[in-house]
């Protein structure tokens, strides 16, 4: 007759390894892999996160539960939150530019004609003007 196996032989045999978090990320701004690491400071209950490449860094306020991936994914959080909020403030900026368009009315484009041909008149007799010229050096050519 064979021996039986314990229980004991089995439970160590089953023992699960434990799946490790990452602690090297992805730069949400250089997008270099693996060139985030997070630090955490238990006693001044700060943690940050710093990317080698770019050297951008964001700091936080942590406690006893906190791992590098809280880190991390807050930093991501935060930047995803920056870059609606320039969207919106961008689109209000859009907007007011066509409601001042609206309100203000524009000059007849005769006007700004005139305007533009008053300016080259202008330009032509102060070229054609001796004291224009005298005041402008002399190239080399007409030194020679």
């Amino acid at each position: 007759m064979a021996k039986r196996r314990s229980r004991t032989s089995k439970l160590i045999k089953t023992k699960k390894v434990e799946s490790k978090l990452e602690e090297a990320f992805t730069c949400p701004f250089c997008n270099h892999d693996k060139s985030v690491s997070c630090t955490l400071d238990t006693k001044l209950k700060i943690g940050e996160a710093q990317c080698w490449v770019c050297k951008e860094s964001y700091a936080t306020t942590i406690h006893h539960l906190t791992e590098p991936i809280d880190i991390y994914s807050e930093w991501v959080d935060e930047c995803e939150k920056v870059d609606k909020s320039e969207e919106l403030r961008d689109d209000d900026h859009r907007h007011s530019k066509k409601r001042r368009a609206i309100l203000r009315p524009t000059p007849p484009l005769s006007t700004a004609v005139d305007l533009y041909s008053e300016w080259l008149d202008r330009c032509e007799e102060a070229s054609k003007s001796e004291d224009w010229q005298e005041d402008r050096p002399l190239s080399k050519k007409r030194r020679a």
